[in-house]
């Protein structure tokens, strides 16, 4: 664990920044970059979005402020975002209710929708489908493009394993109802190539990758296994939760102050994470 992870606290956001740092990143008239995504014959836009920590009203997660969230993904996808990340849990729910809200009408074609399976609260087969319909009915959708197996560690690997989870997505695939496979990870580096290696149908990983967090878990090691494989890598926590756009530690702050070249903080994280040609969303 990088030194700073494990003391990190996760800092809230003013969403109206995050409307701005979109802005800086992705100007009006400006070249959108898009990245190759592993095999497929598609681009994604360098900068992703993620709905794990939307605007709420209150302190309570599950309240999400619907009107600001909807305004937040949809400005993103109006400036060339195309790739928008969700999950089963976040926001008890309610993230894949707001995001399905976000991109209905025009929306919907503008962007592709990643979404993750909680393998953690699967008991049995029948969860699964129970699940997988449950986020259909959220997302307003009947076709995920990016469906992945959430926070995968050797437990939940073996889990996978055990309730043949990789057969039932591959019926769904076929079903029309699921575009192509990933998983999302939190353990050390060899189970990362464990999985990796264990099943020829990933199409994307996700890992949790900053300028802290350079060889934690999966790290830049895995970065670049995975890439070598043929998988789309995406990364979560590229601003760590936003400690890099809200208050990096002091001495990274010293050491940026020293660049020429002038730019914010959360630009600065995203920058190192998309110097890397491995990465294909952040």
């Amino acid at each position: 664990m990088s030194k700073h992870a494990a003391k990190r606290k996760w800092l809230p956001i003013d969403y109206h920044k995050r409307i701005n740092y979109i802005h800086s990143l992705v100007q009006f008239g400006a070249q959108v970059e898009y990245r190759s995504f592993g095999k497929l014959d598609w681009k994604a836009s360098a900068l992703g979005f993620g709905t794990m920590r939307l605007p709420i009203i209150g302190e309570d997660q599950a309240k999400v402020n619907e009107p600001e969230a909807i305004k937040l993904i949809r400005y993103a996808i109006d400036q060339g975002v195309n790739y928008v990340d969700s999950a089963f849990t976040y926001h008890d729910g309610n993230s894949e209710v707001t995001l399905g809200k976000a991109l209905a009408g025009k929306y919907r074609k503008k962007a592709k929708i990643a979404t993750k399976m909680p393998v953690f609260s699967v008991k049995r087969k029948e969860d699964l489908d129970r699940i997988l319909n449950m986020q259909m009915t959220r997302l307003n959708t009947s076709f995920i493009d990016f469906y992945l197996f959430h926070s995968l560690n050797k437990t939940l690997w073996n889990k996978v394993k055990k309730l043949n989870m990789l057969k039932w997505a591959e019926k769904h695939v076929a079903k029309g109802r699921l575009g192509y496979l990933g998983f999302c990870f939190h353990d050390e580096l060899e189970v990362f190539k464990e999985i990796v290696d264990s099943y020829d149908g990933w199409t994307l990983s996700q890992i949790q990758y900053n300028y802290l967090d350079e060889n934690y878990q999966a790290g830049k090691t895995g970065l670049k296994y995975a890439a070598s494989k043929g998988l789309a890598v995406v990364i979560m926590e590229p601003l760590a939760g936003g400690l890099l756009a809200v208050n990096p530690p002091e001495e990274i702050r010293n050491e940026l102050e020293k660049a020429e070249v002038r730019r914010t903080p959360p630009e600065w994280a995203l920058q190192w994470v998309w110097s890397q040609p491995e990465v294909s969303v952040a």
